[in-house]
């Protein structure tokens, strides 16, 4: 893989939100992070991570390396598949993709019949549904976002039956060689276009491993039929940041990351107002200002209660949805939005 491709991956999933996201939990010191090592047992932080140089060492155990061979240690995968995933995780930074059109007629098939599959087994899945309300989203949202769960095992004999390349599956990062699937175990929040599914993302269940992992397909914004035309506009990070846009039913949409390209906001060319509701932390927070400065005066950047990380957690909180759109009416773009909410 060439080594400009690997330093864009190492860009977008900055090792200390990758750490955080597999439950290490760091805390600053100066310039740096530390923390107890994942890799072995000790009571005293020896884990140092240095956000200059996107690398860490233990003092204790000696691990030490960047992102990937976090990914590699942690996950106990050779380098190939920890740079799948990473790049799964944030994928490169392409065009959006406009709708079904830059898709194959295999790939629209394989995709819908995935999205099909997916959604069935949610509703019968009981614990990922208690996971979903547990994070605030409901059956409604369920249903209007065809959500999904991947229980490892149904997909491949679908496809199978509806003759549909497995081949194509797997290239499109849906079936491992062996037939099982990278998606298993997850929520899967699809990216629908013209009501065909384009891409779509899965979040783990178990915090353990990686948060998100995406198909091997240009990352799309997803949202981008919500927020294409509207004056008002939410931009946010993450896919279940969206969700709770959505519950709320904001002109929302999600970056699925901290970094995006002038040029990919182009459908942003009608809004007269752009509010970034990024995560409360300080790549989120950096990101968000840059981000603002891009879009100049028509943007303002929301700034979540202290102890909130991301827009899905206020959604968790007593009154989290009112405490949002109290902010709203702070930030001084809050009646027009809380009335499109409340139909």
């Amino acid at each position: 893989m060439p080594s400009l491709k690997i330093d864009l991956i190492k860009r977008d999933n900055p090792l200390e939100r990758v750490m955080s996201e597999h439950g290490v939990k760091l805390q600053r010191r100066g310039g740096r992070f530390v923390a107890r090592c994942p890799f072995h047992e000790e009571q005293h932080p020896s884990l140092v991570v240095y956000p200059d140089t996107r690398s860490f060492y233990c003092f204790g155990c000696r691990a030490s390396g960047d992102v990937i061979d976090f990914v590699r240690r942690v996950e106990k995968v050779d380098f190939k598949e920890a740079i799948r995933r990473l790049a799964g995780n944030e994928w490169s930074d392409r065009a959006p993709l406009p709708g079904p059109s830059r898709l194959t007629i295999d790939d629209q098939l394989i995709l819908a019949a995935t999205a099909n599959v997916y959604h069935e087994t949610l509703l019968r899945t009981d614990g990922a549904v208690r996971y979903l309300e547990s994070r605030g989203v409901g059956a409604a949202v369920a249903q209007r976002c065809r959500l999904g769960f991947s229980d490892g095992h149904s997909l491949r004999p679908f496809l199978q039956r509806h003759r549909l390349s497995l081949r194509r599956a797997g290239q499109l990062g849906l079936l491992r060689r062996d037939g099982s699937e990278p998606l298993a175990g997850r929520v899967v929040i699809p990216e629908l276009r013209e009501g065909q599914c384009i891409w779509m993302v899965g979040r783990a269940l178990d915090d353990r491993r990686l948060k998100y992992l995406g198909l091997s397909l240009p990352k799309p914004i997803l949202g981008y039929e919500r927020v294409r035309g509207q004056r008002r506009v939410f931009i946010t990070e993450g896919a279940f940041d969206y969700l709770t846009g959505v519950a709320w039913n904001l002109p929302i949409c999600a970056l699925l990351g901290t970094h995006v390209r002038p040029e990919r906001l182009s459908f942003l060319q009608r809004a007269r107002e752009v509010v970034l509701v990024f995560d409360n932390d300080e790549p989120g927070r950096a990101a968000a200002t840059e981000l603002a400065t891009t879009l100049g005066a028509r943007s303002a950047v929301l700034a979540l209660p202290e102890g909130v990380k991301d827009l899905s957690e206020l959604a968790q909180q007593p009154n989290g949805r009112q405490t949002f759109f109290e902010l709203i009416r702070k930030l001084g773009a809050g009646t027009e939005a809380e009335h499109a909410s409340s139909r």
